[in-house]
């Protein structure tokens, strides 16, 4: 918000310091002629002044046409970058819902194995994957028309999901599950969340989710929940 407010003002300043500075002048020197003629009707001076007076109808005239083009080029762009974000917004709820899909599962896991109870040996943790933003990676430079904050964002989105990813795919792999790595993918999964939680708040802080039998909510606010850490059952014993 603050870059965009930033780029707002800087094109601002452009217009106003180059055409009107220039038209002031013109008119003012204009004026200067007109009061300092030694005769009212004194051929060279009119010619002068209406010279002066016809450039400065010139820059006028440029000037409105640059902030005319200015505020449709700026018009353009929100609207651009508005779409762009209502469809970003569509794939990160997706993504959304997986992770929360995936930490209540390891959550389950891990609340059981501190409860006491053993934990599989096998594991198919492929249901539970993060799920992929092939919109969102294919869009390269278009990826640009945002702020570079939101930008800052996705990517680190986009790297924290690798990561949690394969730490996934590599306790399936070696099939062993246990009570340590089930808690080490729960934070690798809060950790992703919180990364989405905060792309959210940039791109769609408005966005809601409804569950079946339940209210709609923002799904900045669904993740923030889920990202909590799993219920330790020997706490609550105690």
């Amino acid at each position: 918000m603050a870059e965009k407010l930033t780029r707002r003002l800087r094109s601002l300043a452009y217009l106003l310091i180059s055409e009107p500075v220039w038209i002031i002048l013109v008119v003012g020197v204009g004026l200067a002629a007109l009061r300092l003629q030694a005769k009212p009707d004194g051929g060279a001076t009119a010619t002068l002044v209406g010279a002066l007076f016809g450039a400065a109808a010139v820059l006028a005239g440029n000037w409105i046409n640059r902030v005319r083009t200015q505020r449709q080029a700026d018009r353009v762009l929100e609207e651009r970058r508005a779409k762009l974000q209502v469809l970003i917004a569509a794939e990160l709820v997706n993504v959304a819902v997986g992770l929360m899909s995936g930490k209540e599962y390891t959550d389950a896991a891990v609340t059981s194995g501190r409860a006491g109870a053993a934990l599989p040996n096998a594991v198919d943790l492929s249901l539970y994957l993060p799920r992929a933003m092939p919109f969102t990676d294919s869009l390269g430079t278009e990826l640009l028309v945002l702020d570079a904050q939101t930008v800052d964002a996705l990517s680190t989105l986009r790297s924290s999901l690798i990561a949690t990813r394969a730490q996934m795919q590599d306790a399936g792999q070696e099939g062993r599950m246990g009570l340590l790595r089930a808690e080490a993918l729960s934070n690798g999964q809060a950790h992703s969340m919180g990364v989405l939680v905060d792309v959210f708040k940039r791109v769609a802080p408005d966005r809601k989710f409804q569950r079946e039998g339940e209210l709609p909510e923002l799904v900045s606010d669904m993740l923030t929940k889920a990202a909590r850490p799993p219920v330790d059952p020997r706490v609550m014993a105690a």
